[in-house]
């Protein structure tokens, strides 16, 4: 393989290890009121000569809530409740939500460029209680 080659598949194999889908976190704290939690990523990142380090502490993360029709027929919107230490998944946003957030329902044109980024999380619930 040549250098180019081996300079290319590095710097592919970089760019996909930066870029975040999903995931386990730790809630680390969470606003029931306001649906938000502070995570801890449970996936180290390690760059090329260097030791593992772990994932920053994310803040302001959203809830996904769920609308569930019961036996009785009422539709019901549930906000989940976490506690310090739940393990979660969540995603990333294949671009920045802000927008989205600030007027929600809307068409959007992200307010800003990054993708996949890990500002960009939403919980998507409980994988170990």
């Amino acid at each position: 393989m040549s250098y180019a080659d081996t300079f290319l598949n590095i710097y592919i194999r970089q760019r996909l290890l930066t870029m975040h889908t999903a995931m386990p976190a730790k809630i680390v704290s969470y606003d029931e009121a306001q649906g938000r939690a502070t995570i801890q990523p449970l996936f180290m990142t390690k760059e090329y000569g260097k030791p593992p380090e772990p994932l920053p502490i994310v803040e302001n993360v959203p809830v996904l809530k769920y609308r569930l029709r019961t036996e009785g027929g009422i539709v019901q919107e549930y906000t989940p409740v976490y506690e310090k230490d739940d393990v979660v998944f969540v995603a990333c946003a294949e671009r920045a939500l802000d927008a989205v957030l600030a007027d929600p329902g809307r068409v959007v044109l992200p307010s800003d460029t990054r993708h996949h980024s890990l500002n960009d999380a939403v919980i998507l619930g409980a994988l170990m209680t």
